[in-house]
This record gives C-alpha cells, structure tokens and sequence, in this order.
C-alpha cells in the first residue's frame, strides 16, 4: 500500500530523490482460496509472477437460498406391488426448503448433507454455506442439501411410508475452454414404514447457448437408505468468435417407488445465476486466435496487479494506480467498478496523457501513468484536471507517492513512471482481463498489492467525510430518503429516511455502542406484518454496526440510521444470523495477547448494506455483510466475504419482513 504522507516538492529537491525501484514488496497476504481448472493451471509456467492466476487467489462470491417448485406431485403405485400390497394407493413427492420431519410414528433425524466434493474450488467448501443455498463465485457454483420428500398414502390419504434424499451438485468452470463438468451426488438419508427403497431418474437441461453433452445413468436406479448415487453431467458451449452466450441450467428428479413407471418429473429446481462463455476476451473475432471460456457473469471480477519493482509486478505504475485509488474521492477499481471498453482507447490516452510533460529528470524513461485506465470507459478525464503524483520506492519497503501538482479531491491521477513499469501494468490488465474473463461493457474491480512504508492499516490513514470517531477507527453511517417512514399504516407516515450502508473502520480498541431503541422507520409496519400473519414472534431493531463494535441505537446519538426492523431470532441471532458474523468480528477486534488477531495498528473493515426492494420500502429483505482484515504493513484478507443474511424468522426462510 501506499504511504499517506504527499507534499508539494520543488523541481531542485526533486533532483536528490532517489528512484531506483529495489527492495522487496509485501506478500499479498490473502489466504489460499481454491484452485483453477486443470487446464488453464498446466498451462502456467512453474515460479511466475502472474498476479492474475486463478489458483490461490480469492475471489468474490454470492450465496442465496435454494428456491424449488412447490407443491406435491402423487402418482399411483403399481397394481400388485409391494407398496400396493402394504396398502399405499399412491407415492407423493415434495421438494421442501427446510429440513424434512417425516410423518408417521418414528421421527427421521436426517443424515447430514454430503459436502460438494471440489465445490466452489476458488473459495472453499460448499459445505461453508447454509443447506439449501446456492453458493457462486466467478468460476464454480454449487449447492448443497436440497431435501426431496417421498410419501406413500393409503386410500384415506394416511402417510404409511416416507423417503427423504439428499440432493447436491457442484461444477468448477474453465477460464480456457467451454466444457466443464458438475459432479451430482443423491443420498437416500432416511425411510420409514413402508418405504424401504426409492427409484431415481436424473434430467439436468441447460437453455440455449449451451448443451448436455452426459448425464448420470440413472435410469430408474433403486437406491436404499445410506446409499449414495454420484455422477457427473457434462456441458458444452460453442460461442462463436466475437461473440457472448448466456443460459441457465436446471434440473429433474424423478422419484417413484421400484417398478412404477416414472411419468412425470417429480422435483425440479434451476441455477439461480445464468452462466456465460464467450471467446471475446482477446478480440478473436480481428485476430482469428480462438480463447473461449466460461464464468458466472453476475460475480464481479477482480484484476490485480503487483507494486513489486519489474519485472515481478508493475513497480511505479502498480504504486501510482493505489495511491489514486486510496486518495482520490471516487476510488475507481475499489470503492467504484471500472467498465472495460475497447473503442478509442487512443482518444482516451490522448485526453489525459497529451499535455503530459515528461520529467527524465527524475524518471529516465518517464512516461504517463493514468487512471483511471485508458482501457476502461471511466478513463479519458482531461489531463489538467488530474493530480501529478510521483511515485518513487522507500528505503524501507514499499513506496511513498509525492503529489508535484493537483490534490486529492482530483478526479484523475497521471503519475511519472518508467517505461518499463507501465509496459508490465498494461501486460498486468491485458493478462487479468483474460483470465478473469473481461469482456467488453464488463465490470471490474482493482487489487493491487503492495506495502506501506509507514505502518498503518489503510482505512486507519484517512477517515471519510460524514465518519464519526469511533476508538481509534470510525463508523460511517448513510441513509436514504423515503416517502414514508410507514406505508402500511392508516394514514401513511411522513416522510423520513431509513438506514443505508454502513461501515467501519475497527482498531483493537472499539468501544462499546448503545442499545437499541424508539419508533424506527419501517417499526410500526414490521409489527403490522406480524399481526397479519398471525405470529408472536419477537421482533428486534437490528443494528447495522453492532452494539459489540461501537455501533449506536439509541434516539438521541444517530441510532435511528444505524437501524432496521428485523426478526429477533433468524435475523439478528440464530445459526447463521448477523450475530454469527458479528461474533467473529467481535473475536477478531481483540489484540493478539487478548486471543484477538490484530496487532496495534491493524485493523477491520467492516461492511453492512440493507438489500431494500425498492426506493418506497421502510424495511430491507436482507442485508450483505463483509469484513476485512487489514494489516499495518498493507497486506489485507478477507475475515469473511460477502455473506447475505436474510430478513426472515428462525430458520425457515419464511416470513421475510422486507416490503
């Protein structure tokens, strides 16, 4: 990272600096987070420094529940059949979003889900999310724990037999290439009565733009209880050069009782995100050079590049490009995504870097460093309205960034680099845009990683405009406005605001907040939601920033932003709630001697951002949370990613309070 420090410096003392770019940068500090497609990992050369790879390298991710087709699908059992002979006239089937109980007069205690072997390879372990959700990142998806209940009823529709499967499956997709398998697995975690065996029939079907190639063989395969069926099923997509396909998958299972005719699909569900493979990375419709690959599109890639001095990282380019996105009021590639744009890049480079006068005074091969990118729709800021910075490598590590003209509240930064370091920026993006599948009109963020000379963790150095002191970090609540504070109510309620995204900065001593309290946007039509739905459930006025960290709740001191309206058990506690990840924080905060993971000037960047319907609601469906470690020494990993927690009671997925 960079230092904060920038002074105005005289063209004579900028003679004495000295700008040879050695020492050693800081390791990235992220933990190992999956692993890339055999394919794209074999065609890397051992001991290079391509801060793009796949393998090792976290990416962001997005979980959501499991949504299936509801209802009950019944079908007759077979005239002389076991199941007929015992009495039962017909098998029911019932995809269910909760764990199943069935009925009869022995409970089920369901064996638990089989985790999704080589799940989301980039991030971990399918079997980190709750069951029943669906879990992806840029190049996997997988979900786990989908329940299918079979039931068999006698004339007088009385259960006289249950089955519950277990059903999960999970795929890594090709950065290089567009077939890819997903490993489906089905276990049979219960029976009782009458039902001592099921028959299985597996459909998988994507939409168009992409084929089944193979599916499992599971051709009415009678399975038992404990038994497990896996199998993979292939896809293909074709994408022509140039060009972009997107589809969705989704899935059948056929249920029935051994030696009954399967008619009809018995459970159904879809992949709730639509994959996309294109063979438009590197332009192969004018280079005729076939690249085709695969990712979920909807999860925002992640480029990152290397402040190490070249030719191991991009050097003064790389130091240039963070200390603007540190500094610099939109911090574009961090706090704003960059959008990639191949159309005159020329003409951009032009608006920002044609007044640039080169200082070989100071840097031998100057050249312009811009940013944001030419290569992005956000670049081309003319260049007198940029800040001129001059990175230049510390005697202690890292790199300090002196400011010769402009300021931070600039919207643009041109900084004086070698030629060489720009030349590995630009091979840097050219390599991330390929390997994390940038497209054009794609969105993307910047990672580069770097040190600080100075040790301080990076949201420490600088608190935001509308941030408040907060131990020895800051909290900064937002809020938005709305027509009515309540819109269930008779008449409706006036119009207020109601909490927005929350952050905060926490250093190893986070004092404690206030608790909760008053007439909050949105309470009284929480409680109107309660009553019509017949319920006694408690409700609670979830902190956005918890009690535990520093966050307010009371009326008088800015609680009223930094609350919602939520349900005491499933949202604000519970497994997993937002209390779950504001326990780990909490740990986290502690200093290492106090069994905490922070040293004196580390810190946590903490993040939670209500998931509003629409611009009239007063209560969120949900709200995303993330926190991040960030070290003195500029290094940062995730403590937890971005995790979505829902607005709804226990843990039913039911009653969701968001309006």
């Amino acid at each position: 990272m960079i230092s904060p420090r920038w002074r105005r410096i005289l063209p004579g003392l900028l003679l004495a600096f000295s700008l040879t770019a050695t020492g050693t940068a800081a390791a990235d500090g992220q933990g190992a987070a999956g692993k890339a497609p055999t394919a794209q990992a074999s065609a890397r050369k051992a001991g290079s420094a391509d801060p793009n790879g796949l393998t090792g390298v976290h990416t962001p991710s997005k979980t959501q529940p499991a949504t299936v087709t509801p209802g009950e699908n019944c079908e007759p059992t077979p005239a002389g059949s076991r199941e007929r002979k015992a009495g039962a006239v017909k098998g029911c089937v019932t995809t269910i979003a909760t764990p199943a109980t069935p009925a009869g007069p022995r409970s089920l205690a369901a064996a638990p889900p089989a985790a999704a072997p080589a799940a989301a390879a980039d991030s971990g372990s399918c079997a980190l999310a709750a069951p029943r959700t669906w879990y992806h990142n840029r190049f996997a998806y997988c979900v786990h724990g989908l329940t299918v209940l079979y039931t068999l009823k006698d004339s007088n529709d009385k259960v006289i037999g249950t089955g519950t499967l277990d059903v999960s499956s999970s795929a890594v997709l090709p950065a290089k290439g567009t077939t890819w398998s997903e490993l489906v697995r089905v276990t049979m975690t219960g029976a009782t009565q009458a039902v001592t065996a099921l028959s299985v029939r597996f459909r998988p079907a994507c939409s168009a733009g992409c084929k089944v190639t193979k599916s499992p063989r599971w051709t009415n395969k009678t399975i038992v209880k404990d038994q497990v069926l896996s199998g993979d099923v292939v896809y293909e997509s074709t994408p022509a050069p140039g060009t972009k396909v997107d589809f969705a998958t989704s899935y059948e299972l056929f249920v029935t009782s051994p030696g009954a005719q399967i008619t009809d699909p018995s459970a159904s569900w879809s992949n709730p995100e639509k994959i996309r493979c294109d063979d438009d990375v590197r332009d192969a419709a004018t280079t005729g050079t076939a690249d085709p690959g695969c990712v979920v599109p909807s999860i925002m890639p992640v480029v990152r590049m290397s402040d190490q001095p070249t030719p191991a990282g991009a050097g003064a380019a790389a130091a240039g490009y963070l200390w603007a996105q540190s500094n610099l009021p939109d911090g574009w590639g961090r706090a704003k995504p960059l959008t990639r744009a191949r159309g005159d890049i020329a003409g951009r480079t032009a608006r920002t870097c044609g007044t640039f006068q080169a200082r070989t005074d100071l840097v031998s091969t100057d050249n312009c460093g811009e940013f944001p990118f030419a290569v992005t729709r956000e670049g081309g800021t003319d260049g007198a309205q940029c800040a001129e910075i001059l990175p230049r490598h510390s005697t202690r590590g890292g790199w300090v960034v002196d400011v010769l003209d402009g300021g931070t509240s600039s919207p643009c930064a041109r900084a004086h680099v070698p030629l060489a370091d720009k030349q590995a920026a630009e091979a840097q993006l050219a390599e991330g845009f390929a390997n994390q599948r940038v497209v054009e009109d794609d969105q993307f963020k910047v990672e580069i990683s770097g040190s600080i000379a100075e040790p301080q963790a990076v949201c420490r150095q600088r608190a935001p405009a509308g941030s408040v002191t907060s131990g020895n970090g800051w909290i900064k609540n937002t809020t938005e406005a709305v027509p009515h504070v309540n819109i269930k109510t008779t008449p409706p309620g006036p119009p207020g605001t109601r909490a927005a995204q929350a952050q905060a900065c926490l250093g190893t001593v986070p004092p404690k907040g206030s608790e909760a309290e008053g007439d909050i946007t949105g309470w009284a039509d929480a409680d109107l939601f309660r009553q019509a739905n017949s319920t006694t459930a408690g409700l609670a006025r979830c902190h956005l920033i918890p009690n535990v960290l520093g966050g307010k709740g009371g009326k008088n001191d800015g609680g009223p932003d930094n609350l919602f309206p939520c349900w005491q058990s499933g949202t604000n506690t519970g497994t997993p709630s937002m209390r779950t990840y504001e326990a780990a924080a909490q740990k986290a905060v502690r200093e290492v001697k106090d069994g905490g993971i922070l040293g004196p000037n580390d810190a946590i960047f903490y993040q939670v951002t209500p998931d509003y319907r629409n611009s009239d609601s007063t209560i969120p469906q949900g709200v995303t949370m993330s926190a991040r470690v960030e070290r003195s020494d500029g290094t940062s990993a995730p403590l937890f990613p971005d995790v979505y927690i829902t607005n709804t009671q226990k843990n039913t997925g039911l009653l969701n309070l968001g309006n």
